[in-house]
This record gives C-alpha cells, sequence and structure tokens, in this order.
C-alpha cells in the first residue's frame, strides 16, 4: 500500500489494528502512521465500511428499519445517519458502477423474410 503522504511505495505493515479491526501501516520514508481506510471518503466514519455499505443492499426498508436492524446487531445509530451515509456515498457507488459498465451495442437482426 502507498503512503498517502508521500506516495512511497515503500511502507511496512505493523502488527497493532485499529479498534474497527483495519490493518495499520508506517511509511519507511516519511516516518508516517495510516490505516488501510486513509484517504478514502470512509476514513472518518467510526462505523465499519461493509456496515455502512449494507444499508443500501436493503433498499427495501425504510431508514428506521435499517437503523432498528442493526441495533437487533449491537450497531447503535439513528435513521439519520443512514440518512447521511445515502447522501455522502450514493454518488460515489454510482460512479464506481457506472465506470464498470461497458455497454456493447447488440446487432440488430433484420429479418429479410418474403412478407406474409
Amino acid at each position: 500500500m502507498n503512503c498517502p503522504r508521500c506516495a512511497s511505495p515503500s511502507t511496512k505493515e505493523q502488527r497493532q489494528k485499529t479498534i474497527l479491526g483495519y490493518r495499520t501501516f508506517r511509511c519507511t520514508v516519511c516516518k508516517h502512521f495510516f490505516h488501510e481506510r486513509t484517504g478514502t471518503p470512509f476514513n472518518y466514519l467510526e462505523y465499519p465500511t461493509d456496515i455502512v455499505l449494507l444499508w443500501r443492499l436493503r433498499g427495501i426498508l425504510s431508514l428506521r428499519d435499517i437503523a432498528e436492524m442493526f441495533l437487533e446487531r449491537g450497531w447503535t445509530f439513528t435513521h439519520e445517519a443512514v440518512r447521511d451515509w445515502e447522501d455522502r456515498f450514493v454518488p460515489l457507488l454510482a460512479d464506481q458502477l457506472q465506470g464498470k459498465r461497458h455497454g456493447q451495442r447488440g446487432e440488430i437482426l433484420v429479418c429479410r423474410c418474403a412478407p406474409l
């Protein structure tokens, strides 16, 4: 992983992990410590990335239902937090999905049969 401060590829993974379980690294050039979410839009969230993105898969549920569903799993946040995640991350997800679409035009098949 490249250092987000100096872009050096010479980084070393550290033994300790963050509270959320992310790997930490140390740059051998600038001596900067960082973790695997540093430099991403998810850097300053206090919840794991998979929890934040999982709400999008539950598109049928209301925002309050999503917050209640995660409360049963031990994660406490409000429906307003889910709304903020939606405002913040849906455009990023849409850009990622549109970038991966490689639409190909299909051939139009024209029937050259005699009319009935």
